[in-house]
């Protein structure tokens, strides 16, 4: 295995690329600011890393525009590390500029800060496909549902009768189109909000076959068969575990839902709070989803969360409810034992 001589801190924008090389010592070697605008500027940055690619080390931000940048950076052969900025505080240090937050990168980096705690999971190409794949939908569903409310609204104004049950169903698309409208000039709208709603629907059906071939890999197939969870529910959960192995325990899976108390401690006090919800959302909505469902039609869930009803409000049982869905449901990937939702119940809380 080659030495670390060189720690390369990246910080990255949509239009520029600012670099910072350290040694060992943590002295600056080089510093140097690139433009990326376009993926040909941004390709000779990356060529002009791979100087320092035998021996060195490349950390940059995880940020929602910096796929390209780390696979171009894998392809060729740089030792690189995505880095969760929330957890180094680059904005608690005083005067924050693309400088200095490089330089911080690559000192966090050389001193091990960020592999004990700030790095973060990068999707393989499969996983990042799937996520996109799920999140997409769930962006679609509610753009559907926005355009369903504008349409409600649009009837109500005039009062004008509202089609009953789904508004995207063929029946109700069709009355729409042919619904008499008070004055000619109300025609467009009506039409665009229509067709709106009738691609997005269809939209919605092809990743919903896109998201059933999903369901016939191993884990989704075998979360499939848990109470209240249903394909897109499985697969969601799935794509958005990644690789269970690199959790050490149910309190970092917990952490990384967004579902860990927020913890207060003060000389030999300890004060536990509401959740941090510093986690990934997707993954902390559909856990609340199949929270939600298993309350309603669960009598084993029912019966755990009974007790609990009499003191706190819904909201604070569901969640609790999710945690303990999302522990139960990462043991059984892990360890590969069976889900037991009696088992997930009765446990001691992690």
């Amino acid at each position: 295995m080659t030495a670390i001589e060189f720690y390369v801190g990246v910080d990255l924008h949509k239009a520029v690329i600012q670099i910072c090389v350290l040694d060992q010592t943590a002295a600056i070697l080089h510093e140097q600011r690139f433009l990326g605008e376009t993926l040909e500027e941004g390709l000779q940055a990356v060529e002009a890393l791979t100087r320092w690619r035998d021996g060195g080390r490349f950390a940059v931000e995880a940020v929602g525009f910096n796929r390209w940048f780390v696979d171009a950076c894998k392809s060729r052969g740089l030792d690189v590390v995505v880095v969760d900025p929330s957890r180094l505080g680059l904005r608690m240090l005083g005067r924050k500029t693309d400088r200095r937050d490089a330089y911080e990168i690559a000192r966090r980096l050389l001193l091990g800060d960020i592999d004990r705690n700030a790095r973060s999971y990068y999707a393989s190409d499969e996983e990042y496909a799937r996520r996109k794949i799920l999140r997409t939908r769930h962006r679609l569903v509610e753009l559907r549902q926005d355009v369903i409310n504008q349409i409600r609204a649009f009837l109500r104004t005039h009062r004008l009768p509202s089609p009953s049950g789904n508004l995207y169903s063929s029946k109700n698309l069709a009355a729409l189109r042919t619904l008499a409208l008070p004055a000619p000039e109300l025609t467009s709208p009506m039409s665009a909000l229509v067709a709106s709603l009738e691609a997005l629907h269809r939209n919605i059906g092809e990743l919903d076959r896109e998201i059933l071939g999903m369901a016939a890999t191993t884990h989704i197939a075998a979360l499939i068969e848990l109470p209240g969870l249903g394909p897109q529910s499985a697969a969601t959960l799935v794509s958005e575990l990644g690789d269970v192995r690199r959790f050490h325990s149910s309190r970092a899976v917990s952490s990384y839902a967004g579902l860990a108390p927020r913890v207060y401690n003060s000389a030999d006090k300890q004060h536990h709070g509401p959740m941090t919800k510093r986690g990934n959302a997707h993954l902390r909505f559909i856990l609340g989803q199949w929270a939600v469902r298993l309350l309603a039609r669960n009598d084993v869930a029912q019966r755990w969360a009974a007790p609990m009803l009499k003191r706190m409000h819904r909201n604070k049982v569901r969640m609790a409810l999710a945690r303990r869905l999302l522990i139960g449901t990462f043991i059984m990937l892990s360890r590969g034992e069976v889900f037991s939702l009696e088992r997930c119940l009765t446990a001691p809380s992690a």
